[in-house]
């Protein structure tokens, strides 16, 4: 499902040449053509669950009717900046776009499921403080946990591919980090996400549930058997796109052939 190499500056391959002189310009677009593979498949899912997260923060923003003034401006912020990632990012793929569509749909029927987990995870800490608006305060801080493992899926990334290639691809690919929306949702979070006595502190890291439910959530976000099961999913719905794309071998190895 690798895209079109959008973000591929050529610029900066001839400075990564110049400067490695043990580099090959071959050995460059090998682990180029890799990191942009990985960053649809396990970046841009990861992205995916941050967006499912802070949509649920918004949702909760508005059902408890702060949806107005400077959360409202913070809010719209998140999304245009998520929007103009996925813009970015969709662009790639071409008639291979509805593939991509249905393999973000596959994503958000598995992960719901683990976004609710660390919600209630973190809802639990809040409930056990005795906290007010404690659903509220959860989604938006599931939100930001999510948008944080999205960042940190990206830098785990780019440290892999430095190690292999050695090459720092971040900066070609800097657009698929998800930088711009955390940036703005923690703003909103600053707002509502706080104790009702600020002289407390409640530090999420020391509650085991917590820890456990975002460490399984992070290994799920680069679990490859339930990526390519999304993936094969995503091929039988555009068999005929994929056929021009994935060979007859690669489909009968899927057993979808």
């Amino acid at each position: 499902m690798a895209a079109n190499p959008v973000y591929y500056g050529k610029e900066y391959a001839r400075k990564v040449l110049s400067e490695c002189p043990t580099i090959t310009e071959e050995k460059f677009i090998e682990g180029f053509d890799l990191t942009n593979t990985q960053i649809n498949a396990i970046v841009g899912i990861a992205n995916e669950v941050a967006r499912l997260a802070i949509s649920d923060g918004i949702d909760a923003i508005k059902k408890a009717g702060l949806f107005r003034q400077r959360t409202k401006q913070l809010c719209n912020e998140t999304v245009r900046r998520q929007e103009e990632y996925e813009r970015a990012h969709n662009s790639n793929f071409g008639e291979r776009l509805s593939l991509w569509l249905d393999y973000l749909d596959g994503t958000e029927e598995v992960f719901r499921r683990h976004i609710f987990i660390v919600y209630n995870a973190v809802k639990m800490v809040l409930d056990k403080h005795h906290q007010s608006n404690a659903e509220l305060k959860a989604r938006l801080e599931c939100g930001l946990i999510c948008a944080q493992l999205a960042v940190a899926q990206f830098d785990a990334l780019m440290r892999d591919m430095k190690q292999k290639f050695n090459v720092d691809y971040a900066p070609v690919f800097a657009k698929g980090r998800y930088t711009n929306p955390l940036y703005v949702w923690r703003q909103v979070c600053d707002i509502y996400v706080k104790t009702d006595d600020p002289n407390e502190t409640i530090d999420l890291n020391h509650d085991a549930n917590l820890r456990t439910a975002v460490d399984v959530l992070s290994r799920k976000l680069s679990d490859g058997a339930m990526l390519n099961k999304i993936c094969d999913k995503a091929i039988v719905q555009n068999m005929e796109i994929a056929r021009k794309y994935v060979s007859e071998e690669d489909l009968n190895n899927l057993g979808i052939g």
